[in-house]
């Protein structure tokens, strides 16, 4: 049997990964079937408050939750030109803590930077993301993402 403490720090790498490759997968992967492994069944992603949304145009707030909708909503994404392979949309995460709970569940918070990487390179979004993970049979699972970005700087618009 594993130590706890050694068994929260592997916890801890594992979600930490999921995170960074959340990212990778929605900036480069042509396929994102291991974007969405990535997710519970069920999982949710609640955007507060619109991203890449200009003045005059429908808002993106939105929440979508379970895989079928996740799906929809992504590929909707890549077809407006948002994210995705050859947009030169980057997901920086930054400044990344992780707690793991004893009942098999997991919360992280991090800083996330939305860059352009087209000349001239510049930053589209700044903002925050709480995610909480649920331990799955497969593994950890993201089960329920929360997307608060800036709404104010040169960019909050872009």
């Amino acid at each position: 049997m594993i130590d706890p403490v050694i068994q929260k720090l592997i916890d801890e790498m594992a979600i930490r990964n999921i995170v960074a490759r959340l990212a990778h997968f929605a900036d480069l992967a042509e396929d994102l079937t291991e974007y969405y492994s990535l997710w519970t069944e069920d999982g949710a992603f609640d955007l507060r408050e619109a991203i890449g949304w200009k003045p005059g145009q429908k808002s993106l707030a939105k929440k979508v939750s379970g895989r079928a909708e996740l799906q929809k909503d992504r590929n909707w994404l890549r077809s407006i030109g948002f994210q995705g392979p050859g947009t030169d949309v980057w997901h920086v995460n930054t400044t990344l803590s992780v707690s793991v709970h004893d009942d098999d569940t997991a919360e992280a918070d991090s800083y996330f930077v939305l860059v352009n990487g087209r000349q001239p390179v510049g930053v589209l979004r700044v903002g925050h993301y709480h995610d909480t993970f649920r331990r799955t049979p497969e593994g950890w699972k993201l089960a329920y993402r929360i997307v608060t970005p800036n709404s104010s700087g040169p960019n909050a618009h872009a």
